[in-house]
């Protein structure tokens, strides 16, 4: 079953204008009966939300499924049958107060966020307003309430800010200095976090991951841009010429697979009020990535550099260090960069027929 609910309730069934009314039981669908775990995830129509989506369904749970109202639901069609999927905008405290008291999920996974960097800059106070607004609603619709559960909030490693090399790896203790609406919107939700865990004693596990990619990926990210560009000359739409940014930069790529799996481990297995970093702990190079997307088709490839893409003060470096995470729940990435790339670039080509 599927609830769709606005800003101001349940959206009229025929899309008009007509009134809204508040959102009742009903229209979140059933509990699950004698379910031993229930878990609801914010963002689950978003990249890392479907795949955390699949993997929880995967180990048996009943999953609540929080999605934005405009949110294609491509990403969730494998498991849309199997899962509780409510339509809500998390801005909308009214609502996320209902389906909280309704459901008493025993886990929660806060990702739902504006989490562009880039468009961040073009819009700051909707992603500051997002970001912000929505997990404060999670946050007091569960100290209203006072269920038993347990919340995992999705950081982002953005919130450190250019750090010079000398740093690196990055550890949970660097300094945070966001320099983006997005990052800066992370920063000050971890704070809200950290507050509430003080003041009203909920137990919440805080997750700072770092560059993750794999299917489902936008094309608005590096690693998913090239698959994108590969997959279009495979199918012959694009001659084999790969338009990049700056080819030298090194990041820290973790398949997004990995990640919410994670995720899982620490929201079960993780100390609250502890900040855990997701990471491989291995620099890449957007020249690495490059070679191994051009290694994936039969004809040569021209690299052209889009001085458009090349950003003047993105650092040299970014990567980080995974050994809390892998101390604390034996968590260890298992996808090789090779295989995400892969899949990554076959996911984009099953795409292309539908773009053709």
């Amino acid at each position: 079953m599927e609830a769709s609910i606005g800003l101001r309730g349940i959206d009229p069934p025929d899309g008009g204008c007509g009134p809204r009314t508040a959102p009742r039981p009903a229209d979140f669908g059933p509990r699950g009966g004698d379910s031993p775990l229930k878990a609801l995830i914010t963002g689950a129509g978003g990249f890392s939300g479907s795949h955390l989506v699949e993997y929880l369904l995967g180990q048996g749970l009943e999953v609540i499924a929080l999605a934005s109202p405009h949110d294609d639901l491509d990403n969730l069609r494998p498991g849309l049958e199997r899962i509780e999927l409510i339509r809500a905008d998390v801005r909308d405290s009214e609502t996320i107060f209902r389906i909280l008291a309704y459901h008493h999920p025993h886990r929660m996974y806060h990702l739902a966020a504006l989490s562009s960097p880039q468009e961040s800059l073009r819009n700051p106070a909707l992603t500051y307003e997002v970001n912000l607004s929505g997990t404060l609603n999670i946050l007091e619709g569960w100290r209203r309430e006072a269920f038993d559960s347990r919340l995992l909030f999705v950081s982002t490693s953005e919130v450190y800010g250019p750090v010079g090399s000398e740093r690196m790896p990055l550890r949970e203790d660097c300094p945070l200095s966001p320099r983006t609406p997005y990052a800066g919107s992370k920063a000050a939700a971890e704070l809200i976090v950290e507050q509430y865990q003080a003041s009203y004693g909920l137990p919440v596990v805080l997750v700072r991951p770092f560059n993750h990619t794999g299917p489902r990926q936008s094309a608005g990210f590096v690693c998913s841009s090239l698959a994108q560009q590969v997959a279009l000359m495979e199918a012959g739409l694009q001659p084999p010429v790969l338009t990049v940014g700056n080819l030298r930069v090194r990041r820290d790529f973790t398949d997004v697979r990995d990640i919410v799996r994670g995720y899982d481990l620490l929201l079960e297995h993780g100390r609250p009020g502890e900040v855990y970093q997701l990471c491989s702990g291995r620099p890449v190079s957007i020249e690495e990535v490059v070679g191994i997307l051009s290694s994936l088709v039969s004809v040569p490839v021209k690299v052209i550099v889009d001085q458009s893409r090349v950003r003047p003060n993105d650092p040299a470096e970014f990567w980080g260090d995974p050994g809390k995470a892998r101390r604390t729940v034996d968590w260890v990435p298992e996808f090789r960069l090779e295989k995400t790339l892969q899949d990554l670039k076959e996911y984009w080509r099953g795409l292309v027929p539908k773009q053709a």
